[in-house]
């Protein structure tokens, strides 16, 4: 058999096999509830959009960024690190630390909430020196309280959930959390309380979602789950040490709050430059290119749990499926933002109207930043699954203390432009020095 048959055969059967996967029934599980929650959002955000116009919906945009960005102190990205460290006790079936691990994410969640509830007064303060407007910080601290809310019970159950490969309720509370936050935002932006109507939403939403998962909580587990009741998991709160896990945990919340001032920080940065218009114009394209991207978002919540799995069977099958992965996700990735550049024009005019029609050109501008960020898919991940995130961390942080008076100089004097260069050349230096260190990682064995 000649050798180019034989290794597309071989391939056809690695891809069969790939698709018929448990892995890969859980992504399509997620991919669903992701592909439901992202059109919600992006409905409600077009009517927001629609109904709040282009100078509006710029300081909307601001107030939202600023929120995410002020978000970081919450350490959010604790529940990621023990997403990994429950699910590698779930693997071994391991009751105590599973229960320790989700009593002391309540625990960091609330304390950390306190602190940065008390310190959300000095928002408004920020805002006026960054934008000259009051008004901004106070919708930022609204959106932020809403966070607090939500990422106690919320961010628990997500974790409880996947561990026990409950992929399909932990879908359907992402997609109800999307539907009460969101629909609640529209509803008092359409009543005509429009921006401070939009933070509002978000706030009375996250507060009933906390409610449905308190009350619903003990009846979604089965008999001989592993994963403690709601009970449980708050007397652990109270008498776990904070010291148990905040090692990695911390280290791993420092990436995700990393990622997060990539994500928000463009929008923060280009509000001290541009008018509010111009502003909306970079949010538009930005936010259009990261709507497609998000249909690759399941897939690198599921390698959470599974690369550390795939670590406790053998490192070469880790080696394989990060390879493999990142292979598809790439090609993935630059087919969505290609299509969503294509499509701009008309969709731009159809969803958003013809005065959002200027933000049409940077769509094309953003197909670069998008092939670089399918590169991401299985990095932080696998970051996490080998316990390197400090490499990470020393990555972007030189990134970031490079890219920023960079980005500002690119934003004051080339515009929006600037903006689509700084983003893009982030993303990719990042990006391809992590991948280029966990290949040689990965490969060497020596992990």
């Amino acid at each position: 058999m000649p050798s180019g048959v034989y290794n597309s055969r071989m391939t056809m059967e690695g891809l069969l096999r790939y698709i018929g996967s448990r892995f890969f029934k859980n992504v399509i599980t997620l991919q669903v509830g992701s592909v439901l929650g992202t059109l919600l959002q992006a409905v409600a955000g077009i009517f927001i959009a629609r109904l709040l116009q282009p100078e509006l919906f710029g300081v909307y945009a601001l107030a939202f960024s600023l929120a995410s960005l002020a978000g970081i102190f919450m350490a959010t990205g604790v529940g990621d690190g023990i997403t990994s460290i429950v699910a590698g006790a779930y693997a071994r079936r391991d009751r105590d630390t599973i229960a320790e691990a989700l009593g002391f994410l309540l625990k960091i969640a609330s304390i950390i909430g306190i602190v940065v509830a008390i310190g959300l007064v000095l928002l408004p303060i920020i805002s006026n020196l960054l934008y000259h407007r009051y008004d901004i910080g106070l919708f930022a601290a609204i959106v932020v309280l809403a966070s607090i809310i939500s990422n106690l019970l919320f961010s628990v159950s997500q974790v409880a959930f996947q561990a026990e490969r409950k992929i399909a309720t932990a879908t359907i509370f992402i997609f109800i959390d999307l539907f009460v936050r969101w629909g609640l935002s529209l509803l008092l932006v359409f009543s005509g309380y429009k921006i401070l109507g939009a933070a509002i939403g978000h706030l009375i939403g996250s507060l009933i979602v906390f409610i449905i998962i308190g009350l619903s909580w003990n009846r979604l587990l089965s008999v001989d789950s592993f994963i403690p009741s709601l009970g449980q998991i708050f007397r652990k709160a109270i008498s776990v040490s904070w010291r148990k896990f905040i090692r990695y945990s911390f280290w791993v919340a420092l990436d995700r709050n990393m990622a997060t001032l990539f994500s928000f920080l463009p929008i923060s940065l280009a509000g001290i430059y541009f008018v509010s218009s111009d502003v909306a114009f970079y949010k538009i394209p930005f936010g259009f290119a990261n709507l497609a991207l998000s249909l690759l978002g399941p897939i690198s919540t599921m390698l959470n749990i599974e690369f550390p799995r795939l670590r406790e069977e053998s490192l070469e099958k880790m080696r394989s499926s990060f390879l493999r992965v990142t292979f598809y996700s790439v090609i993935f990735s630059a087919f969505l933002v290609i299509c969503a550049a294509v499509i701009s024009p008309i969709a731009f005019k159809i969803l958003y109207g013809e005065s959002f029609m200027p933000s049409v050109p940077y769509a094309y501008g953003f197909i670069i930043y998008g092939i670089f960020n399918g590169l991401g898919v299985g990095l932080g991940p696998m970051w996490r699954a080998i316990n390197k995130v400090k490499v990470l961390i020393l990555i972007n942080t030189i990134v970031l203390a490079i890219g920023i008076p960079a980005g500002l100089y690119s934003l004051k004097h080339y515009g929006i432009w600037g903006g689509v260069w700084m983003v893009t050349t982030w993303f990719a230096v990042s990006h391809v020095a992590s991948f280029i260190y966990l290949y040689k990682k990965l490969k060497s064995g020596k992990i």
